[in-house]
């Protein structure tokens, strides 16, 4: 058993675990994935001036801003994920219309103001690489915690059929729900004492202050990471709605 784990990465920790007869192995992997997350916090971490997307926000009334080809991988993913949760996913919190994404890794935007908040899509993307890396060589059994909010499973734990996972009500701490990840992601949103009023509507511009927990399981990280935000400010229509573009996972909302 490898443990590994960074104590802040992308805003929180990183914990993971691989199962393997092969140490010298994991110890390569491990630092394929540090490197990874350090390129992707110096990417998308907007509170770093130093970051890409810090210097893009600051660049935004220029005609056109050149970027590197992942983040334009990246940004032509979050339209997509704009479009198909009915632009309740949107890393501009206003408009990503607003945001044109041309050949050669430029894009522009149309709006002077509009500026990029990744912190809804960043772990799971994160997530979605890792997993990328461990499958490539074959680790079969790997469980993956980014600050207990997104946390993969792949496989399954050497002394069970899976790798369980208990949800706490954050008000009380009590358990309100167990989940078995076999090859999938769980991904939870929500408010806690502490942290509440977070999480806005794009749409309305109003912030979300209910006492309530949301979960996203999904074989896809991304796709766990993403919606587990969405389920937060979504209406029960546009749940129905996006249903129909994510029929593979499973959401939960709990009132607490």
């Amino acid at each position: 058993m490898f443990h590994g784990f960074i104590p802040h990465v992308m805003g929180t920790r990183l914990d993971i675990l691989m199962i393997h007869s092969n140490l010298p192995l994991l110890n390569i992997l491990w630092t394929h994935i540090t490197d990874k997350l350090e390129k992707l916090d110096k990417m998308l971490n907007r509170f770093n001036a130093a970051s890409e997307v810090s210097k893009l926000n600051n660049h935004t009334q220029q005609n056109s801003v050149s970027v590197s080809a992942e983040l334009e991988d990246i940004l032509r993913l979050c339209q997509y994920y704009y479009e198909k949760t009915f632009h309740l996913f949107d890393i501009t919190l206003n408009d990503f219309s607003q945001i044109q994404i041309h050949s050669n890794h430029n894009i522009s935007f149309n709006n002077s103001s509009v500026t990029l908040d990744f912190g809804g899509f960043a772990k799971g993307y994160a997530l979605k690489k890792i997993q990328e890396i461990l499958l490539q060589d074959n680790i079969k059994n790997v469980f993956v915690n980014f600050g207990n909010s997104s946390i993969m499973g792949i496989g399954h734990h050497p002394y069970g059929d899976c790798w369980k996972v208990c949800l706490q009500n954050p008000y009380t701490q009590q358990t309100i729900d167990e989940f078995c990840l076999t090859d999938n992601t769980l991904s939870t949103s929500g408010n806690t004492k502490q942290y509440t009023g977070h999480i806005i509507n794009p749409l309305t511009g109003i912030y979300n202050e209910q006492r309530k927990v949301t979960s996203i399981l999904s074989d896809n990280p991304l796709d766990a990471e993403i919606l587990s935000t969405v389920w937060m400010i979504a209406d029960d229509k546009q749940r129905e709605q996006i249903n129909e573009n994510f029929k593979h996972i499973k959401g939960t909302i709990y009132t607490i």
